[in-house]
């Protein structure tokens, strides 16, 4: 009854449910007074068992509802249209706080728990495969607009000594124009360019 650990103390009782059975006959006028403190002690422990097992139920069932909320969330962000960076490092941020609390809720019932990991698993995999995907177009655009800019520059460097003012001045206004219309480079080599 002292032993803290439900599930040793439930074992311990077996061992001793078996060494009762060994254990020979007692004197006719003790044997009821010597059963009936044993079946109190043994029905005390089985009833801790049993609320144990009850209330891990409980937990885990608790545990698989804060877990199905996550999933919801990571899948939400999963689907929203993002297309700036500072919106996908925001979001990022969002799902790996997600993945924090996640490590921090205990295991869902077993019949579930693998099937709500993989969800959520899923669901990150998706956003982190869309981030990448998207990224990969992103710098890819912001190399193409580079050459772009540099070709600008190689025009506006062949005018740079042409003495005819008004039309080198108009053809300057309309690189410029194009310059502006390119999107982005790379923030290291913006300046350079």
């Amino acid at each position: 009854m002292l032993e803290s650990n439900v599930i040793e103390s439930f074992r311990i009782l077996q061992d001793l449910h078996d060494q009762w059975r060994e254990i020979g006959p007692v004197p006719a006028e003790m044997r009821v007074e010597i059963w009936n403190r044993f079946r109190e002690a043994t029905s005390k422990i089985n009833k801790k068992h049993q609320e144990h097992f009850v209330d891990l139920k409980t937990e885990q069932k608790k545990n698989l509802e804060a877990k199905s909320a996550l999933c919801e969330k990571a899948e939400e962000l999963c689907n929203l249209e993002i297309n700036s960076n500072k919106d996908w490092t925001s979001r990022s941020h969002e799902l790996m706080e997600l993945q924090k609390v996640w490590k921090t809720i205990g295991f869902a019932p077993k019949k579930d728990n693998a099937k709500i990991y993989k969800r959520f698993r899923d669901a990150c995999d998706a956003f982190f495969n869309r981030k990448r995907e998207f990224f990969g177009v992103f710098k890819e655009e912001q190399s193409n607009n580079l050459q772009l800019k540099i070709d600008l520059c190689i025009q506006a460097e062949t005018l740079k000594d042409s003495s005819e003012w008004k039309k080198t001045t108009e053809e300057l206004i309309a690189l410029q124009q194009r310059w502006k219309e390119i999107g982005p480079v790379h923030h290291k080599q913006s300046e350079k360019v």
